[in-house]
């Protein structure tokens, strides 16, 4: 069973209710374009989890049944318990590697690239840390953990840290002194001096406390969110890469096999010139979040365009696991590069504008034709049908304005 199918539709419902708060209390914790690309950078995570996931989750299999030291079964609720708290305990350490490890943080970083913090930026997910972070957990398999056991913790864990991602949740006390809370995951998203490699916890903050990592929410400092070197880019596939690229450019650039290593796998901002990690300068007053020019109808078509993607997305989920390999990596990258299409029109890149009218107009016209990855019925045309009459209006209201050929984004540098 793909658990993601059923959660995913929770999450959207979450960030709407979400949504829907902030306006009543008249607090803005969302934008168009930062949401849109969260969301956008949360499905591509999982389409490239789901293509992994089968390979991790079979050698943890294996290890458990080759040298698993207890024979435990899912019938043991012993099994159960110390699932929890081993899960939780190698998740602390995972996390703490992925903020304390350059070329790790280069993967993480992605899920901290947003410069707001909602339940929109919990969704965006890394699209790479899934080809390390499953190491972190084979000491359980070791164990003798099955995997009936080792995959529902881990996914209530997922769903546990999905719900701490809010600026709307005050301070709540005592729980916030053994649980992560939303105050404590504030802190970890920030930029702030205070806010730098603390609260790595997943749902208990007592290992940030046990081994010297916790830090509480300044009332005197108020959070600023985001990376102090930004990503600078509605572009969700971009997002994912940057930081990977800043790092192994400044590796190849860096002179001796040492310094490399330790570029590599030192802490971000390890420097061969001081021997030690070189600070970026970062004042809470001055910071200003990234953003660009974005019109009435590119807004519209940015939002339209999205409710396509996770139309796809949605429909990817629900036929990837029975369909050929081959068949699956087309549909992916097709959603994939729609994502990346969204991102373009809300930077405002002419040449992705055009890009985007020919990905939606082939999409729709494959649709209409009855070639798709699965069988195509009359209904499934006439929504194929009715998405291209809207897309082909809201997309000339959008040119007319002219907000797609003169908004300036700004580039998204490697510097």
């Amino acid at each position: 069973m793909n658990a993601v199918l059923y959660a995913f539709p929770v999450f959207l419902l979450l960030v709407c209710l979400e949504l829907i708060w902030s306006r009543v209390a008249g607090k803005k914790v969302y934008r168009t374009a930062d949401a849109l690309t969260s969301m956008n950078i949360g499905a591509i995570s999982e389409i490239v989890r789901g293509l992994v996931k089968t390979v991790t989750f079979g050698l943890y299999a294996l290890l458990e049944l080759k040298v698993g030291v207890v024979d435990f079964t899912a019938a043991d609720p012993l099994a159960w318990v110390l699932a929890f708290f081993l899960y939780d305990f190698f998740y602390y350490w995972a996390h703490r590697a992925g903020h304390e490890v350059n070329i790790l943080w280069a993967a993480h970083s992605t899920h901290h690239s947003s410069e707001e913090f909602n339940m929109g930026t919990a969704m965006r997910q890394s699209a790479t840390t899934v080809f390390y972070v499953w190491i972190f957990y084979l000491p359980m398999a070791a164990l003798g953990i099955p995997a009936e056991v080792f995959v529902p913790i881990s996914f209530a864990s997922l769903f546990y840290q999905f719900w701490v991602h809010t600026a709307l949740i005050p301070k709540m006390g005592w729980y916030d002194r053994i649980f992560v809370s939303p105050s404590n995951h504030r802190v970890h998203h920030g930029q702030n001096g205070y806010a730098i490699d603390v609260n790595y916890g997943a749902t208990l903050i007592l290992w940030d406390r046990l081994f010297g990592t916790y830090a509480a929410e300044s009332d005197a400092e108020p959070v600023v969110y985001g990376i102090r070197k930004p990503v600078r880019t509605w572009n969700p596939v971009w997002a994912n890469l940057v930081v990977l690229a800043r790092i192994v450019r400044d590796t190849l650039r860096t002179t001796g096999w040492k310094n490399q290593l330790k570029k590599l796998f030192g802490p971000p901002g390890w420097e061969p010139e001081i021997g030690g990690v070189k600070k970026t300068e970062f004042s809470p007053s001055t910071f200003r979040r990234f953003d660009t020019p974005i019109g009435r109808w590119q807004r519209r078509y940015a939002l339209f365009s999205y409710v396509m993607v996770t139309a796809l997305f949605g429909h990817f989920l629900t036929i990837a696991y029975s369909m050929p390999m081959h068949q699956r990596l087309a549909y992916a990258g097709l959603i994939i590069v729609s994502a990346a299409c969204t991102g373009w029109v809300l930077e405002g890149k002419r040449w992705g504008v055009l890009l985007e009218l020919v990905r939606g107009v082939a999409v729709a016209g494959t649709l209409l034709a009855g070639l798709w990855f699965s069988p195509v019925n009359t209904a499934f045309q006439a929504v194929a049908g009715a998405w291209l009459l809207i897309m082909l209006t809201l997309y000339a209201l959008m040119w007319r304005e002219g907000v797609a050929v003169t908004a300036a984004a700004q580039p998204a540098p490697i510097s």
